[in-house]
């Protein structure tokens, strides 16, 4: 069984933002953590939209229970729209003391792979 991402805005062709189309093991691969959870709180801070997700199900990396990520505002930029209280399945990489992710880190429909 697959889950969509609805509501998620992904950029359009006439938007700045460019990614490669990844499969969905590269995505992985160069993940630090891909999770599925709930989003559970969203801000917007120096062109920053800051999103807390309640993690679910862990598919590769740390055992958290919440993480916090930092996505551009802009579509344009490769920002993410995140909404509470959307489901999502999240690639996302470590940036020092942060999380962060963006369209190319393949915030589109993923399919669940059971957890081991």
């Amino acid at each position: 069984m697959g889950l969509g991402l609805a509501g998620l805005a992904l950029a359009t062709p006439a938007s700045a933002c460019q990614c490669y189309n990844f499969s969905r093991a590269e995505i992985v691969q160069r993940a630090d953590i891909v999770f599925e959870g709930t989003v559970a709180v969203v801000t917007v801070a120096r062109g920053q939209l800051q999103a807390t997700i309640d993690v679910q199900r862990l598919e590769k990396g740390p055992e958290l229970t919440s993480i916090t990520l930092l996505t551009p505002v802009s579509a344009a930029a490769c920002g993410v729209s995140f909404q509470v209280p959307q489901r999502v399945i999240v690639a996302a990489r470590r940036d020092g003391p942060v999380w962060r992710t963006d369209l190319c880190m393949a915030l589109r429909p993923l399919p669940v792979v059971p957890s081991r």
